[in-house]
């Protein structure tokens, strides 16, 4: 995908942390696999406004992506966790605000993980997290052609319009790019987390007309 910073091409803006040893990747029975679905969720196709973000249709929309490849590969459904959503969507909306890509950040009361964990609310022994940033309309990993850069016109090479995402691509792609990056897929393979929450921050001043910064919390 195209980076938001200059960057070799097609370099995928995407970090991971792991406070636990992450442990391996064991493949999965076939009959289990078809047992796995994606769950459909209510809002999922709404486009994602360039101005604010409904936290809690992302999160649920990430998670049910993120559900799916762990059942895929064994590992138990993760719940909801508000505490975790609300921590993520925090630390995105400083990452966006600031423009940088990093588990740390400068100010605030939870500039760690290991503090995000904490003012969660929720008890846990381990924890992890993934971030990234996206474009917020549908062009990373593909050509595409500039028609109008001030009124924000994208399309394909054969001129199909590519528009803002929806909450539904943009957990798909995100959560595709990070299950094939192996430290993120880790963490979200993390046999010992029970919960995750993820939040977003727009940056809609970002070149090509806006960027989605990413944050996904797991707690076990």
């Amino acid at each position: 995908m195209e980076p938001l910073r200059p960057e070799p091409p097609m370099t995928r803006s995407f970090l991971s942390v792991f406070l636990t040893v992450c442990v391996a990747v064991f493949l999965t029975p076939s009959y289990a696999q078809a047992k796995c679905a994606i769950q459909r969720i209510k809002g999922e196709e709404k486009v994602i406004s360039p101005n604010k973000l409904n936290q809690a249709l992302l999160d649920a929309t990430i998670r049910a992506q993120v559900n799916y490849y762990r059942c895929k590969h064994g590992r138990s459904k993760l719940a909801a966790a508000g505490g975790l959503r609300r921590q993520a969507s925090k630390h995105s909306k400083w990452m966006a605000k600031t423009g940088k890509l990093s588990h740390r950040a400068t100010s605030g009361s939870s500039r760690t993980l290991t503090r995000r964990l904490k003012s969660s609310g929720l008890r846990f022994k381990t924890g992890a997290e993934n971030i990234g940033v996206m474009r917020l309309y549908n062009i990373d990993g593909r050509h595409f052609m500039i028609r109008s850069a001030s009124k924000c016109q994208f399309t394909t090479r054969s001129g199909q319009p590519l528009g803002r995402h929806s909450y539904r691509s943009l957990a798909q792609l995100a959560v595709k790019e990070w299950m094939e990056s192996p430290g993120h897929r880790k963490n979200i393979m993390l046999r010992k987390a029970t919960h995750m929450g993820s939040g977003g921050g727009i940056q809609p001043k970002s070149r090509h007309c806006g960027a989605v910064f990413l944050t996904q919390i797991f707690l076990g």
